[in-house]
């Protein structure tokens, strides 16, 4: 009768020529768990969530995110998700530009703190093709603007009429909390949000708890970071 017992010297050669494919079976094996629980975990439908993208400047948001998201829970109790993302589209990052590009064309995102540059760039092939009118949520209350100067976020739909597309938000001055200077920021709602009301209501709370009164050393500390970017923009000519 043959022996068919195997020896240690043939599982240490076995596994000296033929360790990879243990490892490769680990690797798909682990690959395979992720991709499961990826593609079955619960994701809230879009009228239960909201993504809020920062692009003015930096901002913290994480910060802005532990401290918004109860405030929108008890306005609106039936959502189930808040996403703050922040993409810098004020820095010199070519990354965050593309990033911010991928995301409307994948028509992510709700509510929006744009650079004014931004904001008239997306305008250019009328306003209601990149974001919501929202007239009809500041006469009915949803929104409150309070004594904001509105005339810059005005722009022409694609039919040639004037609407709102946009609410300044020079006066969030509370973002300052959160490292985010809101000079020369739009905010608005995109027009493929699928959670519009809602929106409307986070829009209103952004304003409602970071509009208040300039703080003191504002205009020093925007003159001084002015002078400073001019400095740079003349030493890289």
């Amino acid at each position: 009768m043959a022996n068919h017992r195997i020896s240690i010297a043939q599982l240490k050669n076995h596994f000296t020529y033929s360790w990879w494919k243990y490892l490769l079976l680990l690797v798909l094996g682990c690959f395979g768990v992720d991709l499961l629980f990826t593609t079955t975990a619960y994701s809230p439908p879009e009228e239960k969530k909201i993504e809020l993208y920062l692009c003015s400047s930096y901002a913290d948001a994480v910060a802005i995110q532990e401290v918004f998201w109860p405030l929108l829970q008890e306005r609106c109790p039936e959502q189930e998700e808040l996403t703050v993302m922040n993409i810098n589209l004020s820095s010199d990052d070519i990354y965050a530009q593309m990033q911010f590009s991928t995301y409307v064309a994948a028509q992510q995102g709700d509510v929006c703190l744009l650079p004014r540059s931004e904001f008239k760039k997306l305008i250019q092939d009328g306003a209601d093709s990149a974001f919501l009118e929202l007239t009809p949520y500041i006469d009915s209350g949803v929104i409150d603007t309070g004594d904001i100067d509105l005339s810059a976020g005005r722009a022409r739909s694609e039919a040639g009429e004037e609407g709102l597309y946009g609410i300044p938000g020079d006066t969030l001055y509370g973002l300052l909390e959160y490292s985010c200077d809101p000079a020369d920021s739009i905010l608005c709602i995109m027009a493929y949000s699928g959670n519009n009301d809602t929106a409307a209501v986070m829009a209103d709370i952004l304003l409602e708890e970071l509009c208040t009164g300039k703080p003191e050393g504002y205009d020093e500390m925007r003159a001084a970071k002015k002078a400073s970017e001019q400095s740079s923009t003349q030493i890289f000519k």
